[in-house]
């Protein structure tokens, strides 16, 4: 009898964040179509542990002490009080020594790093076995690694995946990896798991919530409200196209989620005179209903591999508008599901706004193809199964 492959995945986060529920949803398209044994290992603790433990026995690496990726001067944890520290760092030690010794006594055919902020766990472990990295940041977050991580990036036996072709030739072109070396594994998606949780709000009842006018064109963004996400470009591109209004249905600009910068936007909105107009609710547990919101998503990242965002807001047949030297969202939208601007310019994209707007046929059939790509192209089981294809060889004959 052959004995199951066993698969050690390595979470950077519980968080209901993109990287997270990426690795969530390969995971159960991995545990219904293969017969391999998991662990999980997290960074630290997460709403989607819960999540992690349905599928495999979940640990998280920083349980007493905090993780030092967090110890940066920009938006650092404070620490602990002096007189705690050293009783918590002695726990966490301890619960390291435990853990790596059960974690080394798994025997995983592989170790599989979801992101590549593990680099560090990756050296701590010390597992003697074949290891990918699943690569989904670009230069604004590696430029914050310290040496151990990067050296995730030098190590000639790793293979790596790549949430799109804007990543595998970064990493070719940044890190000499060889092209051999990255597969081709972008996000998914559920399509079924999407539409049951969008269920939960109807769109009488979120418009009512957020003052939206019933006959209001909503066009929205998605994500941390940052400058990494370019959520300056988002209210720009608004306050561009509602200083020269299209005649017609009134037009509203809709921000789901939160961040350091959501009362900034707020305040500048409201100098502009348009409060109400560009609404940022915060944060939303559950964000799918809200999409349904949406006649055009707006993607205005400076840096994003191959946003989620994307996928999640073309679900439900909205135009994407993009920039084309920001990450991965061009090769969604390609020429048929939205607008891709060659250059980082609300000024460009609040045209390609009222280019949309102006346009019946086209952003009718711009939403027909964002729709199909993203339930259709990008739907777990295509794009699981070939990860686990890939999976498969990498572990072929790696237990002697």
């Amino acid at each position: 009898m052959t004995e199951k492959k066993r698969i050690l995945f390595i979470s950077h986060h519980g968080t209901m964040s993109g990287a997270p529920i990426s690795l969530l949803t390969l995971m159960k398209h991995f545990a219904a179509n293969r017969d391999w044994e998991f662990q999980v290992l997290m960074r630290k603790e997460g709403p989607l542990r819960s999540e992690f433990e349905k599928l495999a026995p979940t640990h998280v690496y920083y349980q007493h002490f905090l993780d030092p990726a967090d110890m940066r001067p920009e938006g650092a944890k404070r620490p602990p009080l002096p007189e705690d520290v050293r009783r918590r760092k002695f726990r966490q030690w301890r619960h390291e020594q435990r853990l790596r010794l059960k974690l080394r006594q798994f025997k995983p055919d592989l170790v599989y790093s979801n992101t590549t902020v593990n680099g560090d766990l990756l050296a701590k472990l010390g597992i003697k076995a074949p290891t990918l990295i699943h690569v989904r940041e670009l230069w604004t977050t590696i430029a914050l690694y310290n040496q151990v991580q990067l050296n995730a990036f030098k190590q000639p036996d790793y293979k790596y995946f790549a949430v799109s072709e804007f990543v595998r030739n970064y990493l070719k072109d940044t890190f000499s990896i060889p092209h051999e070396r990255i597969g081709i594994v972008p996000g998914s998606m559920e399509p079924e798991v999407f539409d049951k949780k969008a269920e939960d709000l109807t769109v009488g009842e979120m418009r009512k919530e957020l003052a939206l006018p019933e006959d209001a064109v909503i066009i929205g963004g998605l994500g941390s409200v940052d400058s990494r996400k370019g959520v300056d470009y988002f209210v720009d591109t608004a306050l561009d196209v509602l200083r020269s209004e299209p005649k017609g249905r009134p037009v509203y600009f809709v921000w789901i989620g939160d961040g350091g910068m959501r009362q900034d936007m707020l305040k500048k909105v409201e100098d502009a005179g348009f409060s109400g107009r560009v609404v940022f609710p915060g944060a939303r547990k559950n964000p799918y209903p809200y999409l349904k919101l949406f006649e055009i998503g707006l993607m205005t990242s400076r840096d994003d591999p191959f946003p989620r965002s994307v996928m999640e807001m073309a679900a439900f047949g909205a135009p994407i508008i993009c920039f084309k030297g920001s990450g991965g969202a061009a090769e969604f939208v390609l020429d048929d599901a939205g607008i891709v601007l060659d250059d980082f310019s609300a000024a460009d994209m609040a045209d390609a706004v009222r280019s949309i707007l102006a346009n019946d046929a086209a952003k009718a059939a711009f939403a027909i193809a964002a729709r199909r790509k993203a339930r259709e192209d990008y739907e777990t089981t295509r794009i699981g199964e070939s990860a686990a294809i890939l999976l498969d060889k990498m572990m072929a004959g790696a237990r002697s």
